[in-house]
């Protein structure tokens, strides 16, 4: 017997009270395989940014899918099983996704970039599982990076002092 249960979560308190990230969840539990499907649309300002498919088996995850959004076009997908991972760009898109790791090979957080480098997008990572970060942290990452970006441009035209003083100014600028 398949049960289909919905829930819709505002996201509220889950996602740090920021009322732009919504999440809508769906599992399909069969009673005879002892499995659950989960299926989780995460969505930024109206727009679906990731999507995560989970299976589990008497409590055990068989297969984690993540599925990466931009502008309403796949970017790219994170696909995890008890054995092994792999990482799926979408030919043509212009978007890259990037992963970052931690010093144990733990994933700490995947980026959505553009093609000029500009960060559009980031998710962090918590025992495997991706989830948005919070808008106010995505805003604050993507103007260092375009401080960062404005500050290497005009680099060699700088004194070594001069860009120190920039770097130094920048650093303070968003260590707020």
């Amino acid at each position: 017997m398949n049960t289909l249960i919905v829930l819709i979560l505002s996201c509220a308190s889950a996602l740090g009270a920021e009322t732009d990230i919504r999440v809508v969840t769906t599992s399909r539990t069969n009673a005879e395989t002892v499995s659950v499907s989960t299926k989780d649309v995460f969505t930024r300002d109206g727009h679906t940014n990731l999507v995560r498919n989970t299976k589990t088996k008497a409590g055990a995850v068989q297969i984690r899918i993540h599925r990466f959004y931009r502008a309403g076009r796949l970017v790219g997908m994170l696909t995890v099983t008890p054995d092994s991972s792999s990482s799926t760009s979408e030919a043509g898109c212009p978007f890259a996704l990037d992963f970052e790791y931690g010093s144990s090979n733990e994933l700490k957080y995947a980026t959505i970039v553009g093609q000029d480098g500009r960060l559009v997008d980031a998710f962090a990572c918590t025992n495997g599982v991706l989830f948005p970060v919070p808008s106010s942290e995505l805003r604050n990452a993507t103007g260092i990076g375009v401080d960062a970006r404005k500050l290497m441009s005009g680099a060699r035209k700088m004194s070594p002092e001069q860009f120190h003083r920039e770097v130094e100014q920048m650093i303070e600028k968003h260590d707020k």
